[in-house]
């Protein structure tokens, strides 16, 4: 399915760029040469796979290779290892996401090659993007946002413009290549480049998703760059749930549009969102409590207020912490805190931020006074993690277990 669905593309646009780079253009021939050159690797549980992670190039190369090839593609962040699956779903698999999302755990998704094609034909139709010249992708394309809304949309033939950053300097240069751009970001692309004055002139499309979207940061980009900001809501177990299409600026900011069509929602008992459509997946390779993820439903950690097929945002009941947009495991930052200064009573959650892009602080309570939390002890606990999984505030346990 997914491989004719691309062999359509190819003959008709064999010539045509399918992949701008900063070193280049690649064709829709080339692209698919290269693919063609990729070999499987070889998993205990999957068998022969494709890892998709790194850069633009080699993430798109390793999907069509699965596509052309009929084999599972497991994507996987650029700054993460590769999660061997506890188990599999009896169904034939297409592609694995590898997210911590809202539950707060990370865990491997499944999906076949008919959902992946929902998700990614519902975005097309609902953001006319047969409208687009160019998706400009300066954020992950191993996210789910990023991954349907510009390399998984070479499927429709738009050609994707990847970046490595998101920095001003680069985007002005991508951009400079283009008439019209699609853009995709999150609340804190979209602030830095209205706070670097980053020209948007060329973006013909602008769409926001991955944490709640502000009326000020909405209202701005509008006053600044005549940009309309559109809404996008959804998760990545079963995609695009919800969308604001309209031109007119949004009066409530919990306003997340309208959900999209064949894309069906209810609330369970505790206000969390069902969600029922083609695209939700196969499952998890590990349940937890609470969980309900499979076809054709699946019920979100999002508490929303629903009116009629208008969505509003309440709050998360998930233990995810979301950093400007990037969801994080607590447990895995306390394990590292832990391994790192040999103390086992490490709790790390989110609080609110101050910075409504940035959503959420990490806070680390651990299990020591006050008086040794010194900045030199913070460095030293801090040194296995990321930049972006580094406590904001750290608290002393009143009582260590």
């Amino acid at each position: 399915m997914l491989a004719d669905r691309w062999f359509q593309i190819l003959n008709h646009k064999a010539d045509q760029p399918a992949l701008w780079h900063p070193g280049g253009v690649l064709t829709f021939q080339e692209l698919h040469d290269l693919a063609e050159k990729q070999r499987p690797q070889l998993c205990e549980r999957l068998g022969p796979y494709f890892l998709a992670q790194g850069d633009g190039i080699s993430i798109t190369c390793a999907l069509l290779a699965g596509m052309i090839q009929g084999r599972p593609v497991q994507v996987v962040e650029k700054d993460r290892q590769r999660r061997v699956p506890v188990a599999l779903p009896a169904e034939p698999v297409a592609m694995i996401k590898q997210t911590v999302g809202s539950s707060g755990v990370r865990r491997c998704q499944f999906f076949s090659a008919t959902q992946v094609l929902a998700d990614v034909d519902r975005l097309h139709l609902a953001l006319r993007l047969h409208e687009q010249a160019i998706a400009l992708a300066p954020l992950s394309v191993a996210h789910s946002f990023g991954l349907t809304t510009t390399v998984l949309q070479t499927l429709h033939g738009l050609p994707t413009h990847w970046l490595p950053t998101p920095f001003p300097t680069g985007m002005a240069e991508a951009m400079a290549l283009h008439e019209r751009v699609f853009l995709p970001g999150v609340p804190a692309m979209w602030r830095a480049w209205l706070v670097a004055g980053l020209s948007l002139d060329r973006v013909s499309l602008a769409v926001c998703a991955g944490s709640p979207l502000t009326l000020d940061l909405e209202s701005r980009l509008r006053e600044v760059c005549h940009l309309k900001l559109h809404n996008l809501y959804g998760t990545s177990e079963c995609g695009a749930i919800s969308y604001d299409a309209e031109d007119a600026p949004r009066s409530i900011a919990a306003d997340m549009g309208c959900l999209l069509p064949g894309v069906q929602a209810q609330l369970g008992s505790d206000g969390r969102l069902a969600v029922s459509s083609d695209a939700v997946g196969l499952g998890y390779d590990e349940l937890l409590p609470g969980d309900l993820f499979q076809p054709p439903e699946h019920l979100t950690w999002d508490r929303i207020h629903l009116d009629g097929q208008r969505l509003f945002f309440e709050c998360c009941l998930g233990s995810g912490i979301n950093v400007a947009s990037r969801k994080l495991s607590p447990v895995e930052i306390a394990a590292k805190i832990a391994a790192a200064t040999g103390i086992a009573a490490v709790e790390v959650f989110g609080s609110p931020s101050r910075d409504p892009e940035r959503v959420q602080d990490i806070v680390c309570r651990i299990g020591l006074p006050a008086t040794e939390l010194t900045q030199s002890f913070k460095a030293a606990a801090c040194a296995a993690l990321a930049p972006w999984e580094v406590p904001r505030r750290w608290e002393a346990m009143n009582r260590v277990p």
